[in-house]
């Protein structure tokens, strides 16, 4: 069984914020019944473990002070309840296995994937790797458990573009990579720090300051489900310091639209971001979920009237 296609060609880190919009624009193609608020939902990342075999200078596990790894992992059965509510609401959007870890580092992230297949036919289902546990049998099985498209982050040198290639010569249209050497400024990335949780990838204050006043799209498109179902308001809250909901608790409506997601979200669509981890995060936050945005604020409005 396989989620939706999406048009895939080789890319690098340059062209991948195009790739991303191609993504948005189909998103909201495949939508021609009548709108709800829960079609904002682009994306669903989803963190599978908190454990990563890599220290990368941009990333808050580059100082285990900041960031520990922990020995803690989404189960299968997590998994499958989250799946569930998000098929009960015909959930036809992306799943994006990112987060805060190495999702390869789950020992039972072959069957997570599973899960999310079979309780959503309808969904892309993406995953981020470093690729260091990747091998030609552990990418077959992903493929074979309803995997669409990896993304295989090389951070060491274009050798590694041949390593890969041969481990992944079956599945040539069914991943992608995402360069991030060469270039030490910005590693490939438009680099952010965090939510204010790392101080040493050059972001200056100046920077975040000439943000207030801008909306940011992040809780209006995307959520955020952490390894124990937790829902955090952004996906760049990684301090953790709003969780709004859990999804082996709650319903997916009930957690989209919390009070707590929506208090933030009413300040970020006025453009404030005086709240932390909003007044310490250097990411602009508008590049996508304009769409979105406009969706839900046009539901808040219609709440209000009633």
């Amino acid at each position: 069984m396989s989620g939706e296609n999406i048009p895939v060609t080789a890319v690098d880190q340059h062209d991948f914020l195009e790739h991303r919009r191609d993504q948005e624009k189909l998103h909201w193609s495949k939508k021609t019944d009548l709108l709800t608020e829960l079609d904002s939902i682009l994306t669903v990342e989803v963190n599978t473990t908190e454990l990563c075999n890599r220290t990368c200078v941009f990333c808050p596990r580059h100082d285990p002070k900041t960031f520990p790894n922990r020995n803690l992992h989404m189960t299968p059965k997590g998994a499958c309840t989250i799946a569930t509510e998000l098929g009960r609401n015909n959930y036809t959007g992306k799943i994006s296995f990112s987060g805060f870890g190495e999702n390869l580092l789950n020992p039972q992230f072959q069957t997570i994937v599973r899960e999310f297949r079979t309780h959503l036919p309808h969904a892309t289902l993406e995953c981020n790797t470093n690729g260091d546990k990747l091998t030609k049998d552990y990418a077959k099985r992903l493929y074979e458990n309803g995997l669409d498209l990896l993304y295989i982050n090389l951070y060491d040198g274009v050798e590694q573009i041949t390593h890969f290639d041969e481990i992944m010569a079956e599945w040539k249209e069914k991943y992608k990579y995402r360069m991030h050497w060469g270039d030490f400024e910005t590693h490939g990335l438009i680099l952010n720090n965090r939510s204010g949780v790392i101080d040493w990838v050059g972001i200056e204050e100046t920077d975040i300051k000439s943000l207030q006043g801008k909306p940011c799209h992040y809780p209006f498109y995307k959520m955020f489900v952490d390894w124990n179902g937790d829902v955090l308001f952004c996906s760049n809250d990684w301090g953790r310091e709003h969780v709004v909901g859990n999804l082996l608790q709650s319903t997916l409506h009930e957690v989209w639209f919390s009070k707590p997601m929506t208090k933030i979200r009413k300040k970020l669509m006025k453009g404030d971001r005086s709240h932390s981890p909003c007044n310490k995060c250097s990411v602009d936050g508008s590049l996508f979920g304009k769409p979105s945005f406009d969706l839900i604020n046009e539901y808040y409005e219609n709440s209000n009237n009633r």
